[in-house]
């Protein structure tokens, strides 16, 4: 199975000469966040639409919308289609890319350090609906991804704790260099950490892209994760609910395989250093988390595959009924 061409930059202006080469005049669009617009400047010869982007747009209006565009300039399956953006872009545009004729050619070009550690890869792509996060969606691989750090500059601080937590959760899963690099403060070596991480994800990858067994690994942190932002009605991050659930299921993998809980420790410590929650309370009774959390893909006659970690490097999946999770959950 063939995964994305990763081309990497340091600077807009060297994007900028990567696209050109790669669209080399031939049909193309280009979708990009409309926040940010004020942040590149790409070639005027570009046909460049602005997209308004939030968790809140990602839906299938939004979805509609880029299917217009994708019909009113002509576009053919071999037409390029470019995503600049974040997660949610990016879901967005792969999803309309990917059922557009039945699968036009798409590239990314994730302008989040969480979109290019994690949400750029692996060809996951969708929208929210009433039900949850992503409950719409295909597996649709891209055909290059363009990693421009400038675009780091920018960020806030949320936003890049967003990806050094998916940082964080692919060393967990498959290079505790990762976690010792970002521990010791070694974040001025940014492009590295994102190649260790890529190479952690594309390894799971290249073995399970539907997420029929190991690539459910990658969903460490993000059952308990994924139910707050939707109980607190997404004013919790990404990054932040997910370093939540991490802790909480290293925890109960130390009840259930024993870890070591200085794993626990320092990974607690490292949440209060970066100024994140350790704890969640959760507003939604029992039989609401229920309902939400039995929307989860992962999910199969009230049992839940969920993943914890024998060791660094070691993780596992079990089945955790939906009832003994809340049950941990809400009585901690």
């Amino acid at each position: 199975m063939k995964l994305s061409e990763i081309h990497y930059s340091n600077k807009f202006d060297d994007l900028d000469s990567q696209l050109k080469n790669f669209i080399n005049q031939e049909k193309h669009v280009i979708f990009i966040d409309s926040k940010l617009s004020s942040i590149i400047n790409l070639d005027p010869k570009f046909k460049t639409f602005e997209i308004e982007i939030n968790e809140s747009t990602k839906d299938l209006n939004t979805i509609q919308k880029i299917w217009k565009i994708m019909f009113s300039e002509s576009l053919d399956r071999s037409s390029k289609i470019i995503g600049i953006g974040g997660g949610v872009l990016s879901d967005l545009v792969g999803f309309a890319t990917s059922t557009f004729k039945r699968g036009a050619n798409l590239s990314l070009v994730p302008s989040t350090f969480l979109g290019m550690v994690d949400a750029a890869h692996g060809g996951k792509t969708g929208f929210n609906n009433e039900f949850g996060k992503n409950q719409i969606g295909t597996f649709f691989i891209p055909e290059k991804i363009f990693i421009c750090t400038e675009f780091l500059d920018s960020l806030s601080e949320i936003e890049m704790n967003n990806g050094i937590i998916e940082s964080l959760k692919a060393g967990f899963l498959g290079d505790k260099e990762i976690i010792e690099m970002i521990y010791q403060d070694k974040l001025n070596n940014l492009e590295e950490i994102i190649k260790k991480s890529i190479q952690v994800k594309y390894n799971i990858l290249k073995n399970d892209l539907r997420e029929s067994n190991e690539r459910m690994f990658l969903n460490l942190g993000h059952t308990i994760g994924h139910l707050i932002e939707k109980d607190s009605n997404y004013s919790i991050s990404h990054g932040q609910a997910v370093g939540i659930g991490m802790l909480k299921g290293f925890e109960i993998s130390e009840s259930k395989f024993n870890l070591n809980s200085s794993i626990r420790d320092e990974f607690k410590s490292f949440l209060n250093k970066q100024s994140m929650k350790t704890e969640y309370s959760f507003n939604s009774s029992q039989s609401e988390l229920k309902e939400i959390i039995s929307n989860d893909k992962k999910v199969t006659s009230d049992v839940v595959k969920f993943v914890l970690i024998k060791n660094i490097q070691e993780p596992v999946l079990i089945d955790f009924s939906i009832n003994d999770l809340l049950e941990v959950l809400t009585n901690a």
